[in-house]
């Protein structure tokens, strides 16, 4: 018995007990010739019936509960706000008020920064599950945030893993520098990642960004990150072909990072707080490089007021992407199109506004005699609509009218052309692979683009130098 689970162990005692009554006296003296034969039979048959459960047990065993689990500890990915409640209690308590009934086990953990997860067969679709209907995880498998796993992304940042990054709309989770590990490791991130992840979420979290609005409203619009300088290329980031497609780690583990943080520490839940009605799939990949070696001009982060030889995140809100097809075009011709596409969209005003130029377009720019002012003149130039059709559009409507200048409605003159949009910051970003296919990214209507430098861990030639290993 010795090889059998406890639990186990417990049923065949009591099967022995059982046995042992069976086997036992039969309370008096045999009456008939026939009562030693018949004892004998009894016992025989209560052997089988014991030998037939016992062989039952041992199935039973094996195949159900009472089978030995073993237990994997994994952290809990959620945020808590600065008195220490978790922001899922709160998002619970919203989904009973507004009859919200996803995710199922919202709010249902232990409450701890580690939990113990009982695993009877499988631990991957096992956790997976678990998080799932807890609402931590984006609808696509995670990797188990095991300690070891934390640990290891940790050693991608010399900061404490305790150290508050920043605390995070719309339910001000915490950010610590341990969270954003945690979530990076579900994400599919690299230790060597981290340096961005955390530039991100002090990007995203400064008041300016608007992160409230973002992550609530009814609109599709996700952040966005651009990266540029040397680190590009020791992170392995595309900027070439498909640049904010699939198929490379690092743009899709770091931006899918970015939106579980801001799902998980943040409480920004799909139907919950998340209000968007329709959504994009930009909420799980959204990120992109600056390609260095194709760009003509100064690199964008310069553009942004930092040293050519910094590495710099810039974050911005995106609404989608509109492909701007540019074969067969002259220069004019291209930049026309681009002023177009302006201004048939339906806002007024727009902080930013990104206009991705793929390569060859941007050669055929440059020998041109094309600087990036002279592009943001001529398409801010063309993409003007008359007044009345303006005053039509927008300001007899009940079209959001915020960021507008007060002297669009003093305007008297119906064919006074007006920019459609306004735009307080056009940037133009050469990024992707051969071809004339560019993109341009509307910004979200309130929030400008925000940047910062990166700042790399003291060992971060160490970690470049693994990663080539590997």
């Amino acid at each position: 018995m010795d090889s059998f689970p406890d639990g186990c162990k417990t049923c065949l005692r009591d099967y022995g007990k059982v046995n042992s009554q069976l086997h036992g006296s039969e309370g008096g003296s045999a009456k008939s010739p026939f009562a030693a034969l018949y004892k004998e039979l009894k016992m025989c048959r209560n052997r089988l019936l014991f030998g037939a459960l016992t062989i039952g047990l041992m199935i039973f065993c094996l195949c159900s509960p009472c089978q030995a689990q073993r237990t994997i500890e994994v952290y809990n990915p959620s945020g808590q706000q600065p008195d220490g409640v978790y922001v899922d209690m709160i998002l619970k308590k919203i989904m009973d008020e507004t009859g919200v009934k996803r995710p199922l086990f919202a709010g249902k953990f232990s409450g701890q920064k580690k939990e113990r997860i009982a695993i009877r067969t499988d631990e991957l679709p096992e956790v997976n599950e678990w998080f799932y209907l807890r609402g931590w995880t984006d609808g696509l498998p995670i990797v188990p945030p095991t300690e070891q796993r934390v640990m290891e992304m940790l050693k991608g940042t010399d900061l404490p893993a305790d150290f508050v990054v920043a605390g995070l709309d719309p339910m001000g989770g915490q950010a610590t520098v341990e969270k954003i590990a945690v979530n990076a490791v579900m994400a599919g991130c690299r230790p060597e990642y981290m340096p961005v992840l955390i530039t991100a979420v002090e990007l995203v979290a400064r008041p300016d960004f608007d992160l409230k609005g973002l992550a609530t409203t009814t609109n599709p619009d996700v952040p966005l990150m651009i990266l540029s300088g040397p680190i590009v290329k020791q992170l392995d980031i595309n900027s070439g072909t498909n640049t904010l497609g699939r198929g490379w780690q690092a743009n899709t583990s770091i931006s899918r990072a970015l939106h579980l943080i801001i799902q998980n520490v943040g409480g920004s839940w799909p139907g919950v707080t998340d209000m968007s009605t329709i959504g994009q799939p930009g909420d799980i990949i959204m990120m992109l490089a600056e390609n260095s070696e194709a760009n003509p001009w100064n690199p964008l982060h310069m553009e942004l007021g930092h040293p050519r030889a910094a590495n710099v995140l810039a974050v911005m809100a995106a609404e989608g992407t509109h492909s701007i097809l540019g074969i067969g075009q002259s220069d004019e011709g291209f930049l026309k199109i681009v002023a177009a596409h302006l201004a048939g969209l339906e806002r007024p005003h727009r902080a930013t506004m990104l206009l991705i130029i793929a390569q060859d377009t941007a050669k055929m720019l440059d020998k041109k005699g094309w600087t990036r002012e002279k592009v943001a003149a001529f398409i801010s130039d063309h993409a003007k609509i008359p007044f009345r059709l303006y005053k039509e559009r927008y300001l007899d409507t009940s079209v959001l009218r915020k960021g507008m200048p007060d002297w669009v409605f003093r305007v008297k003159d119906p064919d006074a052309m007006i920019p459609s949009p306004l735009i307080d910051r056009l940037l133009i970003l050469v990024a992707g692979g051969t071809g004339e296919k560019s993109t341009l990214i509307p910004g979200w209507y309130d929030a400008g683009i925000m940047s910062k430098e990166i700042r790399l861990p003291s060992n971060w030639d160490e970690l470049i130098q693994q990663k080539e290993i590997q």
